[in-house]
């Protein structure tokens, strides 16, 4: 059974692999690994469940020890973003997903960049509560406060006001990057995010941010994601609460994003 503290978001960017992996049905044959070079320290257990096309989930060993080991622009900054947050809750996703060609790659990244931008149909996502049986809305409200494009490429750079029960309102931004066979994008809250009933911060500004890393090698897309955030939750008297509060609302949002991400392959 996986520690509280390795599985706090770990469904943030898990969903997103599996809408790409619902595209394709089983790795290549034969060969190297597609993936050698890229992700790093596997067992042999991840490493089979690569080759399958499953994702990999496991704790970060450290900030700024991260499993890719691509090294980019990309890469350093999600090592300077979760090292900067000083997480107490991490995990790091890993997969790789075969592709016909250049043009269904690009379709894949755009459809992800599509869903992402598109924050105003976030209002009303359903979020299925374990704690209390019952289903409730994922945001009440989602105000956009601004929006701005990118000056190169394609991205914006996304201000809200969101809220979600059982927190106060905050502000949050989201930033997507989309260039030819590459997709980033970033998610941090803006305010402190505050258990409305016991009037308490559990995350201050900036300490919970989720990345996600998409490039094409060979034959396939890497896909790479990691989730941090630094929590306070009244030295564990809290936990229960604000643990599968936080986890199940991510695991709605990114179950309704990959809805609109993952139609079949020539399918409109």
């Amino acid at each position: 059974m996986q520690s509280a503290r390795t599985v706090l978001l770990t469904v943030v960017l898990s969903t997103t692999i599996v809408a790409a992996t619902a595209i394709v049905s089983a790795m290549p044959a034969g060969g190297s690994a597609p993936y050698a070079g890229i992700f790093q320290g596997l067992s042999d257990t991840e490493a089979s469940a690569l080759e399958r096309g499953d994702m990999v989930v496991r704790p970060l060993e450290g900030p700024g020890k991260l499993s890719l080991t691509r090294d980019d622009n990309e890469t350093k900054e999600i090592v300077r973003r979760i090292q900067t947050t000083r997480p107490n809750y991490t995990a790091e996703f890993m997969a790789f997903v075969p592709i016909q060609d250049g043009a269904q790659a690009d379709g894949m990244l755009s459809r992800i960049a599509a869903a992402l931008s598109d924050v105003k149909s976030y209002v009303g996502i359903p979020y299925w509560s374990k704690q209390q049986k019952t289903t409730y809305a994922l945001f009440d409200t989602m105000d956009v406060l601004s929006r701005k494009a990118r000056q190169a490429g394609k991205g914006e750079t996304i201000e809200v006001r969101q809220h979600m029960e059982p927190f106060d309102a905050f502000r949050a931004q989201y930033d997507y990057r989309l260039e030819t066979g590459i997709l980033r994008f970033s998610a941090v809250n803006l305010d402190p995010i505050v258990y409305s009933y016991q009037h308490f911060r559990a995350v201050a500004p900036g300490n919970m941010v989720w990345e996600l890393y998409v490039f094409r090698q060979n034959d396939g897309l890497c896909v790479y994601g990691v989730g941090a955030v630094k929590a306070f939750d009244l030295f564990g008297l809290f936990r229960e609460r604000l643990e599968p509060s936080l986890m199940g609302r991510v695991e709605a949002f990114f179950s309704y994003i990959t809805k609109k991400i993952a139609p079949v392959e020539g399918k409109k």
